[in-house]
């Protein structure tokens, strides 16, 4: 055996690989990565793995046969299967050809870690080479370190993300109203699992039953691996669509960094993107001008609007004050109140004048008279030095929110009307013919998450057929709607354990006693439902967010 000990990770997603790769050489694998299963079986065949990682569903050759051929020359080697499409048939066969064992994406770093040390007989604290952890580890070293400070952020409402030069997306939040003694856990994504833009990406647990800011409740009984009775919990969204390839396993330990280094050790997610291309109109920089004395340069303030994401100029003069105020990118202005002392309203006079739409907030001391002299000037907010714990976030949140998108808010259970449908149909240029079949109960028309899925076909000018005769997932009416169509997208809630909102995406769905034919036409979109188990509890901010992404889906 190889004093460095070897995997071959052998699975057509790219990302799962790369994954594989950042996280076992870390801990002291050499890590070899195939996205074709023929060259991985080469490989498996010729070089010298204490383990195979092996995916199920690949094209070309599937994992069992993949499986079935490494066995006529290495009987032995241990192999871990990965897939997404669990079934009996499926585990039974790769356990009849001797799988060491079967782990179910998505899953988590730590669960993924924990399947190769059984595979391999390791301990919990030995992972096989010099790299890894030290006897007596409970966990393994973060296979990343965190986002580079020096990249620019971009924000999605309160939700962050940074591009890296290889093209990864590093995430986090800003978490407006919310402090860090009151937040007590932290629900992240896991590896392999698609999040989807302005949908869920994390979840928190408060410690008080209040409700603010911009995140929207869900019932405590929604999600027990973060709700427990007393406490509250808060979704956090994705700013961006794409594959988690690694998440911030420090924040199970010290989840507070999400308030005290939001945009530093409190990232939640690295996501390799896949839309970035139509979704980055929707990314903003929250540029701020610092309106400071020369003498105070490089201070505290501009340091604390860095920390959450702010891209700072700083301007000590009128001139570089009257080109900061008048560049149409920035919309707020912050004016270090101490520095400019009673000149301070007279500059926010002259401010005003320039750009009467500035957001302009003074940080200043207690001082009821300056305050007030201050006030006069319909400034934006007021801050007293020192300035409380999180209270720059919540202002900052309120300054850059943009009105253009529904606000979330508490679920009103008290809708009801609207017609149900079954989904709706329409015909692509090319004459291709696309048709969503939603299950039971989940559609309506000019209602809820049905109104927007039409209203977003109509706004591209894409005719609509609304279906009006009652849903039913039964296998002959799937057949039925697939034949009258080229593509078909099944619309089901149901639990996948994931925030509710959560959409998940299967091609080529298995449906019992749905032909073949039938299933190679379908696209299943999963949605986690809310505490009742339909979506009427959904906030209007998600439920705008899956209207987008089904309507996408629909357009392709």
């Amino acid at each position: 055996m190889p004093d460095q000990p070897s995997l071959l990770v052998v699975d057509d997603e790219e990302v799962i690989g790369e994954a594989c790769r950042r996280v076992f050489t870390r801990q002291g694998f050499d890590v070899d990565v195939s996205t074709d299963p023929d060259e991985g079986l080469k490989l498996a065949q010729k070089g010298d793995y204490r383990a195979v990682l092996l995916d199920v569903v690949m094209p070309r050759m599937d994992g069992v046969r993949f499986l079935e051929t490494l066995r006529a020359t290495h009987p032995n080697l241990p192999v871990l299967i990965m897939t997404g499409y669990p079934g009996i048939a499926t585990a039974t066969a790769c356990i009849r050809l001797g799988a060491a064992d079967y782990i179910t994406k998505p899953f988590t770093l730590e669960e993924l870690t924990r399947a190769v040390h059984r595979v391999l007989r390791l301990s919990p604290g030995e992972v096989g080479a010099p790299g890894g952890t030290s006897q007596g580890s409970k966990t393994a070293e973060p296979a990343f370190s965190g986002p580079a400070l020096g990249d620019e952020t971009l924000f999605w409402e309160e939700a962050w993300l940074r591009l890296s030069k290889d093209g990864m997306a590093w995430v986090g939040a800003v978490l407006p109203g919310v402090r860090e003694a009151g937040l007590k856990s932290v629900q992240l994504p896991r590896i392999g699992q698609t999040v989807y833009q302005g949908l869920p990406l994390a979840g928190v647990l408060l410690a008080d039953n209040r409700w603010g800011g911009e995140y929207w409740a869900y019932e405590e009984s929604t999600s027990p691996d973060v709700s427990v009775q007393g406490h509250h919990a808060l979704a956090i969204p994705s700013p961006v669509t794409g594959t988690v390839v690694n998440v911030n396993e420090c924040l199970q330990q010290e989840p507070g960094l999400l308030v005290s280094e939001p945009c530093g050790r409190g990232w939640i997610a690295c996501v390799c993107p896949t839309s970035c291309e139509e979704e980055a109109a929707q990314w903003r920089p929250r540029r701020v001008v610092l309106f400071t004395s020369p003498q105070s340069v490089g201070g505290g303030q501009r340091r604390r609007l860095a920390a959450l994401g702010c891209q700072v100029v700083e301007a000590t003069g009128r001139e570089a004050l009257v080109a900061a105020v008048c560049d149409q990118e920035v919309d707020v202005l912050v004016l270090d109140g101490r520095a400019w002392g009673d000149q301070g309203p007279a500059w926010v006079e002259q401010i005003l004048s320039l750009a009467p739409s500035m957001k302009v907030i003074v940080v200043a001391g207690s001082d009821p008279q300056t305050e007030t002299a201050y006030r006069r000037h319909r400034i934006f907010y007021y801050a007293v030095e020192p300035v409380a714990d999180g209270e720059m976030a919540d202002v900052l949140e309120a300054a850059f929110r943009s009105s253009h998108r529904p606000r979330a808010c508490k679920a009103d259970r008290r809708k009801g009307g609207g017609e149900p449908i079954s989904g709706f149909a329409i015909t692509h240029r090319n004459g291709q013919k696309v048709q969503l079949y939603a299950g039971p109960g989940l559609l309506r028309r000019n209602e809820g998450l049905g109104g927007q899925i039409v209203q977003r076909l109509l706004d591209r000018a894409q005719p609509v057929v609304v279906i009006v005769h009652e849903a039913n997932l039964h296998p002959a009416a799937l057949a039925k709607a697939a034949e009258a169509c080229d593509r078909l997208i099944v619309l089901t809630a149901e639990d996948t354990g994931l925030l509710p909102g959560s959409l998940s995406r299967q091609a080529k769905p298995e449906f019992a006693a749905v032909p073949d034919w039938a299933a190679n036409k379908m696209v299943r979109l999963t949605i986690q439902p809310d505490a009742m188990g339909g979506l009427d509890g959904l906030d209007p901010r998600t439920t705008s967010a899956l209207a987008e992404h089904i309507v996408r889906e629909m357009s392709q």
